[in-house]
């Protein structure tokens, strides 16, 4: 994945977008930073956790893999869940932030992605340099997206201000001969302090909508299980494969 770099019609006014629902691109990516929009679909399949980012920062993320770096939903270009986290769809397509209130944005491409063409695909420009309706409702989506990113970064602070996250360790096993995962560096909802709040406090993130995310959030967890067993899957196909290898 290259630099995205604005998207103009000087530059950019041949290329066209090719659709797909191959995303390979996130393989090496176990953990996929959401937008609070996705708690309440994306709950019905991942674990949903809190992580810090380089800035310290808490972010919201879906668990598609319990080994660093191997994402077990995008090995392969067939994408098996049911449900798709908002932010695959952008591809090639992002939104730079221009001035400090956030409120300046820019779209940005990846010249880099596999999707652009120039024979193929959806086209960006129409013959008189105008944008065509898919590229404005690409962007529209993109912008869309960037603006519940904020919202997400805000439900988040909001969490950590209220002390409601807490460290929490992973550990899964197949069994006693199994690969053992420890997974360390992720944070819940510690429901104990949730339960301790006032209840005016209570009531005011009733209010604004933040119960139901933060109860999407617990509920999720219980897809720890479904992800347990297809790591589990994705190990014995591995140790199949190694075996076969050693004995040709």
């Amino acid at each position: 994945m290259g630099q995205p770099v604005p998207l103009t019609k000087e530059k950019h006014g041949n290329l066209k977008v090719l659709d797909s629902s191959d995303f390979t691109r996130y393989k090496n990516q176990h953990l996929i930073p959401i937008v609070v929009q996705d708690f309440y679909t994306l709950s019905a399949e991942f674990p949903l956790v809190f992580v810090k980012n380089e800035t310290d920062d808490f972010v919201a993320v879906a668990v598609m893999g319990f080994k660093e770096g191997v994402n077990l939903y995008c090995q392969t270009g067939e994408w098996s869940a049911h449900v798709i986290p908002a932010g695959f769809g952008n591809a090639p397509f992002s939104v730079a932030i221009l001035d400090e209130s956030g409120e300046k944005l820019a779209v940005c491409v990846d010249e880099d992605s596999p999707l652009l063409s120039e024979e193929r695909g959806e086209p960006l420009f129409d013959e008189q340099g105008e944008q065509t309706e898919y590229l404005k409702m690409r962007m529209d989506s993109v912008v869309r997206v960037a603006e519940q990113t904020r919202q997400s970064q805000s439900f988040c602070r909001f969490l950590a201000s209220k002390n409601l996250l807490a460290p929490r360790q992973l550990n899964i096993q197949r069994d006693q001969q199994g690969k053992k995962y420890v997974i360390d560096g992720i944070y819940t909802v510690d429901e104990d302090v949730l339960q301790e709040l006032p209840i005016e406090e209570f009531d005011k993130m009733r209010k604004n909508g933040l119960l139901g995310l933060i109860f999407a959030h617990l509920t999720s967890l219980n897809q720890i299980k479904r992800l347990s067993q297809k790591q589990f899957k994705a190990d014995i196909e591995e140790e199949q494969r190694a075996a076969e290898a050693a004995g040709s």
